[in-house]
């Protein structure tokens, strides 16, 4: 016990720009521990028990690495007794009262932004259908509409929220939820727009941004310069249609479950990253690597089964991050549906990203200097 890794201080998902308050990040950034009601925990367990010839076990292919489930019986503080603001280890103090059920568990998550610079976020999201089927009468009028009301009934999208970079600030350029809930289907194009933003940078002393210096590529433009734009948009529309592809396989119902689209505005390290697969392709080793959460008799949250120690070189490389990945997040209200076929609003929302992905990809495409 003693030679695990201890799982340091956490503090609030500072990328976070949708879904409920409340996820938190170890200090390295690597893990989130998301609260979860005991129905996503099961959706997690039984993906990652899904046996290789049963469809849902392509989804681990989508979803963010599953570590485990942390049982809490107390409240994390901090050993300093500053709550989470300090720099010691967690440990877990007993409560006065009832602990919500929301908050007696948490998923234990890969952080799909760990490794990246600077994180361009945006959480789409998915269906027609916004309510469970168990959802109270007055709860399904209020969500028809809801979808009604927004994108989400007629396109199977609603922009959520989303953060971009500019190549020379240290600080996101942030969209609100409100946003997305404020446009019609005709302006979706333009909020993509505003999530892939394409540099201004003229093209007459660095042309190709691959073949730059390093004080080329970091010249302060907004947006990422086109030709590294175009090869974000060709991966991310490759993965959304191999993403329809798994999800019209699988009988199940996803309510309120979201696509996370994270790339990097960092032009550096988009260059050095641009030859890297997405962030979509994980290894069969890399879904079959378990990590057991405990609490020690200390108090202290432990991480058992850690893979081999690696080299310092083999970490950094570890930590550098895709050029852009695509995932599924948020399945609170995802259950399976043996017999009902696959989930006609869901599978209309990846189509509807899928056409607007590549309308902005063919707009940046015309950018793209000529070969001749």
């Amino acid at each position: 016990m003693s030679n695990s890794p201890l799982l340091t201080a956490t503090q609030p998902l500072a990328a976070q720009v949708g879904g409920h308050a409340g996820v938190q990040m170890t200090e390295d950034g690597s893990l989130l521990l998301k609260p979860a009601l005991p129905h996503e925990i099961a959706f997690y367990q039984q993906i990652a028990s899904a046996s290789d010839h049963d469809a849902l076990s392509k989804l681990r292919h989508w979803i963010p690495k599953f570590l485990g489930v942390l049982k809490l019986e107390g409240q994390l503080k901090d050993s300093n007794g500053n709550g989470n603001e300090g720099n010691g280890n967690v440990e877990v103090v007993p409560v006065h009262g009832r602990i919500a059920p929301e908050e007696k568990e948490s998923l234990v998550l890969e952080n799909l932004s760990h490794g990246f610079v600077k994180p361009c976020i945006l959480d789409v999201k998915l269906g027609t259908i916004l309510y469970d089927d168990d959802a109270s009468p007055e709860k399904k009028v209020r969500m028809i509409k809801v979808a009604h009301d927004t994108t989400s009934g007629e396109t199977g999208v609603r922009l959520t929220g989303f953060q971009v970079y500019s190549n020379g600030s240290p600080e996101p350029i942030l969209t609100p939820k409100s946003y997305g809930k404020s446009i019609k289907k005709e302006q979706l194009l333009d909020g993509i727009e505003m999530f892939f933003p394409v540099s201004s940078a003229p093209y007459l002393t660095a042309p190709n941004p691959l073949e730059s210096s390093g004080s080329e590529v970091s010249k302060p433009h907004p947006g990422l310069p086109p030709i590294l734009l175009h090869r974000v948009l060709t991966t991310l529309e490759a993965d959304l249609e191999e993403l329809k592809t798994t999800i019209s396989n699988i009988e199940m119902r996803m309510v309120g479950g979201s696509i996370l689209i994270v790339y990097e505005g960092d032009w550096e390290r988009a260059s050095n990253a641009i030859s890297a697969p997405s962030g979509t392709a994980r290894t069969e080793e890399d879904e079959d690597e378990e990590v057991e959460v405990e609490i020690d008799e200390n108090g202290q949250i432990v991480l058992e089964s850690i893979p081999d120690e690696t080299t310092e070189e083999e970490e950094e490389e570890e930590r550098q991050a895709p050029l852009c990945s695509l995932s599924l997040i948020d399945f609170a209200h995802t259950r399976l549906t043996d017999g009902a076929g696959a989930d006609e609003g869901v599978l209309k929302g990846i189509q509807t990203m899928i056409d607007l992905v590549r309308q902005r990809k063919d707009k940046i495409a015309a950018m793209l200097p000529s070969d001749g």
